[in-house]
């Protein structure tokens, strides 16, 4: 369906009732376009016609390297709308008179469609200059309420503010075709644009003094929508980019709403390490991250209202003579909308993890717990949900009821246990997690049902050897340092915490099979290695005790946090390129424990057999000796039932099978 009506879009056909809702369309503009210089780069999308309605609009942003390599700063970029007001505007372009005899035309008058910026989002280029030809990352903004201006041929403009070559932009609009969740009547463009700031009655006087309140008549809600960031520090303040501000909104003078323009979690960027100072906090934005945007509900506020004004906190400094002052990018619009189209509707928002998304990156891969989000888009609250989940091609769904009280646009985060090896088996190879909603607030379905699933890809943790030694040196500030492993239930099993400075710590990890999570802290969130300050480098390092050689040397240069997933006694993280190929094969499947194995490879090697639980133990073994018949009988041990993995191992090859056994 997709490809399809991409087809008819280039050909310029309308597909008004070829959709069907949840349907997806995607419409792309700027193909790794790249950003060399400071400036303007535009491009068309063509969007389907009016006839449409959209559910939800994702705008994904690409960012890469360009053509020459990734820049090593950290420049804005900000992608706009330009949508004509239907005035027209005109200006005088010179040309070189090169005759008087006979007379040339030396002006010409160039007149021309008058054009308004909509700011969709921004982000920040991080200190590239060590990454990759090939780098990229994606960058999901939802941009559904932009549904009325995104129709027909649209100009839309990826606005670099950097001076030296680059990065490169790619924007895909993926659009879900269904009932808005509500009706946008008008996108009202307040504040936009880089502001010097030097004192607050110069800055809310010159670029952001108070705006006339006009409510569109069909609108009865209304919201606001902030993206701003500061930049420039040399002065006394460190002002507007490493100081702390707020912002506030007020409607006829009374404040309605207030935030702070602060990221304090840029040492946990998912993009680490970087070059230059990537994990200093900001004023609202990190190197190589978006800038955050706040949405403010004021419809409460509106009736009868004439005016709204945005402000930000007062703070005065001093200017070093020949320095640029503070600065704010600013971005401020009203939405002017309908009710809620529908009565009941939860939507899965997203899958935090599992997941192989770039800005989830930081926490993934896992193997003890899923986390996803899910959003209120209708009139009731939302009490209850039954959710289920797991694995594609995993036989044996999970479920997790969660109670609680969700209202309109709400968004709440839900943890769902994984704790089992069995919930990260895959029966046919797929590496995707699933989550679908089955009640809502004890009814079997809501008013729409194609958000009520989501599917993401996924990546493994590591399979380490088992004992391993766990070796950590501190820096010469060890006080900010501690570190400890943790079980899938959470349980601390070592620890350590009140460390020396320059000095080697070693604990040895004779572990259980299950699932692991090693964590390191920096409470002055650098890290144990960092140019910025003298605290020397630490090393982080995990090693084999006895057995393969096995080495992991962890990057220091972690910012806030370093986390990292394991599994001991069982493979599912081993990339399976990484594993020898064992033709095998057990049936019936399932069974009530008497199964079949077939294996030519035991005729020549020996073998040994394992049964393994949900929780990693190993519960029934089996020597296989060389010269075996390739087929076996297989009689497990008696009072089993449910979930388990066959383990096979034959000289160096190795395989696993998932058993059911039948009570």
């Amino acid at each position: 369906m997709k490809q399809f009506a991409a087809l008819l879009l280039c050909l310029g056909f309308s597909f008004q009732g070829l959709a069907a809702e949840g349907d997806t369309t995607i419409v792309s503009a700027h193909q790794q376009r790249d950003l060399t210089w400071y400036g303007s780069y535009k491009d068309w999308a063509v969007f389907p016609d009016a006839n449409h309605s959209w559910h939800q609009i994702l705008m994904r942003y690409t960012m890469g390297c360009a053509s020459g390599g990734c820049s090593d700063w950290d420049y804005t970029t900000v992608v706009d709308l330009l949508i004509p007001t239907g005035a027209l505007d005109s200006n005088i372009a010179s040309i070189d008179t090169i005759s008087t005899n006979p007379l040339q035309i030396d002006t010409t008058w160039s007149v021309f469609a008058v054009k308004e910026r909509y700011e969709l989002a921004k982000v920040i280029t991080p200190y590239g200059g060590s990454l990759a030809q090939d780098w990229t990352r994606d960058f999901y903004f939802d941009v559904s309420d932009y549904y009325p201006l995104l129709r027909d041929s649209v100009e839309i403009d990826v606005r670099y503010q950097g001076y030296s070559s680059g990065f490169s932009a790619t924007l895909d609009f993926i659009m879900v075709e269904g009932t808005p969740v509500r009706d946008v009547y008008q996108v009202e463009n307040l504040y936009r644009g880089g502001f010097t700031y030097r004192d607050s009655a110069q800055f809310e006087s010159q670029y952001m003094p108070a705006r006339a309140l006009n409510p569109h008549p069909s609108a009865s809600q209304f919201y606001v929508r902030l993206a701003p960031s500061g930049h420039g520090f040399v002065n006394d303040a460190n002002c507007a980019e490493f100081c702390e501000r707020d912002y506030y909104v007020f409607v006829d003078g009374q404040k309605v709403a207030d935030q702070a323009m602060w990221r304090d979690d840029c040492g946990l960027n998912d993009l680490w390490p970087q070059a230059g100072t990537w994990l200093y906090d900001r004023a609202n934005w990190c190197p190589g991250d978006r800038v955050n945007q706040y949405l403010h509900d004021i419809t409460a506020y509106v009736p009868g209202a004439d005016s709204i004004d945005v402000d930000i906190e007062a703070y005065t400094y001093t200017q070093p003579s020949g320095q640029s002052p503070a600065s704010y990018n600013m971005l401020v619009q009203l939405f002017h909308l309908g009710d809620f189209n529908q009565n009941l509707d939860v939507a899965i928002e997203d899958i935090i993890k599992p997941s192989n998304e770039d800005e989830h990156a930081r926490f993934n891969p896992v193997c003890d717990e899923a986390l996803i989000a899910v959003v209120n888009k209708g009139i009731q609250p939302i009490q209850s949900l039954r959710l289920a989940y797991g694995l594609k091609g995993n036989t044996q769904w999970r479920y997790f009821d969660w109670t609680g009280n969700l209202n309109s646009l709400e968004r709440t985060e839900i943890s769902l246990p994984m704790d089992s090896v069995a919930d990260w088996v895959s029966l046919n190879g797929q590496l995707e997690f699933k989550v679908q909603i089955e009640n809502v607030n004890g009814q079997p379905s809501d008013d729409v049902d194609f958000n009520n699933r989501r599917t993401v890809g996924i990546k493994l943790p590591e399979m380490y050897p088992n004992p391993m030694r766990f070796e950590l040196r501190t820096n010469n500030a060890a006080s900010e340092t501690w570190w400890q492993l943790e079980d899938a239930w959470g349980n601390i099993l070592f620890s350590g915490d009140n460390l020396a400075n320059g000095t080697s710590y070693r604990d040895t990890f004779d572990l259980d099979p299950g699932c692991y999570h090693l964590i390191i802290g920096d409470r002055d969130k650098d890290g144990m290695s960092f140019f910025g300050n003298n605290d020397g480098s630490g090393r982080i390092l995990m090693r084999n005790v006895g057995g393969d050689f096995f080495s992991k040397n962890y990057n220091p240069n972690f910012g806030t946090e370093f986390s990292e997933y394991f599994t001991v006694g069982y493979s599912i993280g081993l990339p399976k390129e990484e594993l020898p190929v064992l033709d095998w094969s057990v049936y019936p499947n399932p069974s009530k424990g008497q199964f079949n194995l077939y294996c030519e490879a035991l005729q020549k090697e020996q073998g040994v057999l394992r049964l393994i639980d949900g929780q990693g133990r190993v519960l029934w073994t089996k020597n296989l000796a060389t010269g075996q018949e390739p087929e076996l009988e297989l009689h497990l041990p008696e009072g089993l039932q449910g979930f388990y993995i066959l383990e096979l191992q034959s000289g160096k090859l190795r395989g696993r099978k998932s058993l059911i056994i039948q009570p």
